[in-house]
């Protein structure tokens, strides 16, 4: 077998398992399609990219991708001769490995700097091997690097008017932390080779490898064989005992003996899970209702996220709340009235989201919310971000009851749960006939992704009016599942 070529990100990939290094080489074909948030994060890395660009402006851009690495060879090694300073997404090839740095700076005495960009806040681990492949192939094809910087995203940046990217990011000189790592760096690709050399893949069982620091591609197809609610979906195990278990043949979540060393919390889930029965403590769920206020409000945000912020006044991955669903109920057992919030996908919406919060939600009554510390902490963002709703606006926070509380402090365990708490595990489990399954907006990704969609100005009418109705239907659902949920549990009582 010839000898393989790889680039830097299949050594990173070669990093964190051997086998996803050789299935990616033999065997795409069982890599699913990407899924839209994935995609949506490296849609996002490459507007990070184009804005780190512009920190070192007027380089030369070598504009072809990895289906044409000949021409972007050709290309990088002309600049080159050319003596152009700065250039962007150069492609090197150095003892079969190909490595195309972000940017490259040329200094007066000759020398280059490599500046390689990350969409995080801080520079991380796997940021260090990232970088130094790629120096060491530089190296070895001939170009003398003096500094290897590493630009992240500033965390304290505030987006006021046009982005200036030198705010905007932060540049940490990491050569000497990235120094010591030449001889792991051949040692590593001496293996990799190895492992290319070989007509089957190598055996490497299950782990955490399979998700950090990435999700691996080929989960899908090395976990084929783990059952439906396995010892991989018991809350909070370590993953010593997993391999325990797992050396002693057992994967079942049910088939797990009861005297192995479980804590509390997950030998009361794998009693429900043997029994097929609900535990009930209807005591600490009385508790909890008495504790309720009315009238009630019923309240969900939806939010984005952007690594670059859209909106003065706002921080790189804040959660900018741009649609809000609101049930209110006047007294145990009464109908419901439903109002609801949505962005106009042209301006910032926090500001009409929050007078809309202060104008329709009373002075009395719990706000009640599942996973409450979420929206609290939107409220409290907004009062800080806009002073003239910020007494209103805390006034409540205080007010905000968590439906998450029964099921988190395991006061109801339900079969169907297995062992997780999440709405869209409880509500189906029930309140049987709701069901987030065919919705078009069907979980806040999908929301993100929606509200995106209209920000990119490249909806139709017709789309916009479709995707705002997906996602006030997704939204609204997500309150009355609360109504409903809260319902069952007052009938336990």
């Amino acid at each position: 077998m010839a000898t393989k070529r790889i680039s830097k990100s299949q050594f990173m990939k070669g990093l964190q398992c051997h086998k996803h290094l050789w299935l990616y080489n033999f065997r795409k074909d069982l890599i699913p399609p990407v899924p839209k948030d994935v995609q949506a994060r490296f849609d996002e890395g490459h507007v990070v990219g184009d804005l780190a660009r512009q920190y070192y402006d007027g380089g030369q851009l070598v504009a072809f991708d990895y289906k044409q690495l000949p021409e972007a060879i050709k290309q990088t090694s002309e600049l080159l001769k050319k003596g152009v300073k700065i250039i962007y997404e150069a492609a090197f090839v150095s003892n079969n490995v190909l490595v195309r740095p972000d940017i490259l700076k040329k200094n007066p005495d000759g020398t280059w700097d490599m500046l390689e960009v990350k969409s995080t806040t801080e520079v991380k681990d796997e940021h260090y091997p990232d970088a130094a492949i790629q120096k060491y192939i530089l190296e070895g094809a001939g170009l003398k690097i003096k500094k290897v910087w590493l630009m992240h995203i500033n965390n304290q940046f505030v987006k006021n008017g046009p982005i200036t990217p030198k705010d905007f990011f932060i540049k940490q000189d990491i050569t000497e932390e990235i120094s010591g790592l030449r001889d792991e760096i051949i040692q590593n690709l001496e293996a990799f080779m190895e492992v290319l050399a070989n007509d089957e893949a190598p055996e490497i069982g299950i782990g955490q490898q399979c998700s950090a620091p990435y999700e691996c591609e080929f989960r899908g197809h090395c976990w084929a064989g783990i059952p439906e609610y396995s010892i991989y979906d018991i809350p909070r195990l370590k993953w010593e005992k997993k391999e325990q278990l797992k050396d002693l043949g057992i994967l079942r979540f049910r088939d797990v003996p009861e005297d192995f060393d479980l804590n509390a919390g997950q030998l009361l889930y794998l009693q429900v899970e043997k029994t097929g029965k609900a535990v009930i403590k209807k005591p600490a769920i009385a508790e909890f209702l008495g504790a309720l206020e009315y009238p009630l409000y019923y309240i969900d945000f939806e939010t984005i996220m952007p690594a670059v912020p859209l909106y003065d006044g706002s921080r790189p991955y804040q959660q900018i709340p741009f649609q809000l669903s609101l049930h209110i109920q006047a007294k145990p057992g009464a109908g419901v009235r439903h109002l609801e919030y949505l962005g106009d996908a042209k301006t910032d919406p926090r500001p009409a989201l929050s007078r809309f919060m202060v104008d329709n939600i009373g002075p009395k009554g719990s706000l009640l919310a599942y996973n409450a510390a979420f929206e609290a902490s939107r409220i409290k963002e907004l009062a800080e971000d806009f002073p003239a709703c910020a007494d209103a606006l805390l006034a409540l926070v205080d007010r905000i009851k968590d439906l998450m509380k029964p099921f988190q402090a395991r006061a109801y365990v339900h079969p169907q749960f297995h062992g997780r708490y999440s709405i869209k595990k409880v509500l189906p489990a029930l309140i049987p006939d709701m069901t987030y399954e065919g919705l078009p907006v069907a979980n806040g990704g999908d929301a993100q992704l929606a509200y995106f969609s209209m920000l990119s100005g490249k909806l139709s009418k017709s789309e916009m009016e479709q995707t705002a109705k997906d996602l006030k239907v997704y939204c609204g659902q997500d309150t009355l599942a609360m109504v409903k949920i809260l319902e069952h549990l007052q009938k336990i009582v």
